[in-house]
């Protein structure tokens, strides 16, 4: 009987390693099919006009791979040059392009530009206490304000939810803008607008924020200048659900 050298062993224990990090499991394996395929280093990108290079998460460039005629690319690497949110469900073996369907990201998880002076964020019990309901964190909107948030794409509906609390005395509007670097003029257009009464409870409005990079919620009655006392609580999120879902 003949022993294997401790470096055989080694060896083959490295192997055997690789194999089982690589795969994970025999269901992995065997769903694994070998092709025989090219690094394409030849190939040069344009994206929107401009070079691009993809690289991998540690900026390492990557070149697309050859195979049977077509040149593939990772797909983390092309949805993120794009703006397009990409998870991995590892159990599931699913690759989400786009969002997970029903995944919320609450307001205040977003990137959120305020002036401070209009617009306020506070988690004071005091004030975030909005018709019978403590809420920890709100937006209150006194006079008027604007509310920018950067979602570069990633989301199709914004889903606010806002009230009008006494001594507020006017109809509130709420106007989505799209406040994009690339929006120019259309920047002043309102795509969408919903109306909150003083009488009305907590109220859902959901806008359609689909293949928008940067989106303005501007709060105002439209008698302008009256104090309208509203707030936007922080149950309001953004979603990739159905984009052409109705207010409730």
């Amino acid at each position: 009987m003949k022993w294997m050298s401790k470096k055989t062993v080694l060896i083959s224990f490295f192997i055997v390693s690789m194999l089982v990090s690589s795969f994970g499991s025999a269901y992995a394996a065997a769903n694994l099919e070998p092709i025989k395929a090219f690094f394409n280093r030849s190939v040069s990108f344009v994206l929107n006009g401009e070079r691009w290079e993809p690289k991998d998460t540690k900026g390492k460039p990557l070149s697309p791979i050859y195979y049977n005629g077509t040149n593939y690319l990772p797909v983390r690497a092309l949805a993120e040059a794009l703006k397009v949110p990409i998870d991995l469900d590892a159990s599931g073996q699913i690759i989400y392009i786009g969002g997970k369907p029903g995944e919320k990201t609450p307001i205040f998880a977003v990137p959120m530009e305020i002036d401070n002076i209009y617009a306020v964020s506070t988690k004071d019990p005091a004030e975030t206490l909005v018709k019978d309901t403590q809420f920890k964190q709100i937006l209150k909107i006194d006079q008027y304000g604007d509310i920018v948030f950067k979602i570069d794409r990633k989301y199709k509906r914004l889903v606010l939810n806002a009230a009008v609390i006494s001594p507020g005395e006017h109809e509130v509007e709420f106007t989505l803008y799209n406040a994009g670097e690339a929006a120019g003029n259309a920047a002043e257009t309102a795509l969408e607008m919903h109306k909150v009464s003083p009488d009305d409870p907590v109220t859902q409005m959901v806008f359609n924020v689909e293949g928008l990079e940067k989106v303005k919620i501007h709060v105002q009655s439209h008698l302008l200048n009256p104090y309208i006392y509203a707030r936007i609580v922080d149950t309001s999120y953004f979603d990739n659900g159905d984009s052409s879902s109705k207010n409730p």
